[in-house]
């Protein structure tokens, strides 16, 4: 039985250990699941929900309410929006979104 325990505390802590690395370090991981070559197919309205996410999962405070409704869930939880300045977000980050803008202008998106 003691066996079990340590066994059982011992993932325990390898799991609570695992998960706080990974939301020490959240920045847009998701959000670069859309190839930005897919972009110009994509809808204005799939393209803003797109750079609301990784303005989100980076910790940038989203500036309309529109995008606080649709991510509201993010600011429940502790790693809630550190500033309203893009720059904090990685150069991969960055460059991401200029291709989005970039796309969203070319197709005619309001907002961008």
């Amino acid at each position: 039985m003691k066996q079990i325990l340590r066994r059982y505390r011992r993932e325990t802590y390898v799991c609570a250990v695992l998960a706080a690395v990974l939301t020490a370090f959240p920045v847009v991981a998701q959000s670069f699941s859309t190839n930005p070559a897919n972009f110009p197919g994509m809808t204005c309205q799939q393209l803003w929900y797109i750079e609301q996410q990784l303005l989100s999962e980076g910790r940038v405070c989203l500036q309309s309410e529109r995008a606080r409704r649709a991510f509201r869930r993010a600011f429940r939880r502790a790693d809630r929006c550190i500033s309203s300045d893009e720059t904090i977000l990685p150069k991969k980050a960055l460059d991401y979104l200029l291709q989005l803008r970039s796309a969203a202008r070319n197709k005619g998106c309001v907002g961008f």
